[in-house]
């Protein structure tokens, strides 16, 4: 028969029972409380982590944005600069192809039986009037001019237009000065060239009959 112990009285029994309740609870306060510190720990390190990687991402962007923008630039730059050495490309050409013109023109001038009296340009046109006393040196004189002019891809030969007597009348000898006007195609470079003649000097020019 077990012995009445008087320290396990019911009164006693209650506070060690209270006091390990209370013990209990403290201890899990303070491990619960320590799981939690060590959780928000672990989410601040995990978003400061996030924002590092953020910023990083963003300074890369803006590098690639940059980057980018320099690369157009230069493209465009690129651009420009192969249009205007096209442009100028072109404009040499023309350029030559006006000396050629006018060093046959000079030369042509030399003989007496072709007189070349007027040279102008209209709607990428170019007109020159002349006169001529032997057809077949004006003929021969038609093929010197376009010479310099024979460009297939831009179709630069003299054309004879009209061809009248000098004197208007149609009874003429066959030996009279006759009055011509040949024309040749000369496209110019950007519309803003495409000056033509204006319309007084147009009207300045003597209207031409052809020969019956």
């Amino acid at each position: 028969m077990m012995a009445f112990n008087l320290l396990q009285y019911p009164a006693l029994v209650s506070q060690r029972r209270s006091f390990h309740r209370r013990w209990t609870s403290l201890a899990g306060l303070v491990v619960g409380g320590l799981m939690a510190l060590w959780w928000m720990a672990g989410v601040h390190e995990q978003r400061l982590h996030l924002e590092q990687e953020l910023a990083l991402l963003q300074s890369r962007m803006k590098q690639l944005q940059t980057q980018l923008a320099t690369d157009k630039a230069r493209h465009a730059k690129h651009t420009t600069w192969q249009q205007q050495a096209a442009h100028v490309q072109a404009l040499k050409l023309e350029l030559q192809a006006w000396e050629d013109l006018h060093q046959a023109l000079l030369q042509e001038v030399g003989p007496d039986s072709v007189q070349l009296l007027r040279f102008q340009f209209d709607s990428q046109t170019l007109e020159l009037h002349g006169q001529a006393i032997n057809l077949q040196r004006m003929a021969q004189a038609q093929a010197r001019l376009s010479v310099p002019l024979a460009d297939p891809a831009r179709d630069k030969a003299w054309t004879l237009v009209s061809l009248l007597n000098a004197a208007g009348a149609d009874n003429a000898a066959p030996s009279a000065t006759q009055e011509f006007v040949w024309q040749a195609h000369w496209p110019q470079l950007g519309a803003s060239r495409v000056a033509a003649a204006s319309g007084k000097d147009r009207q300045q020019a003597e209207p031409v009959r052809e020969r019956p």
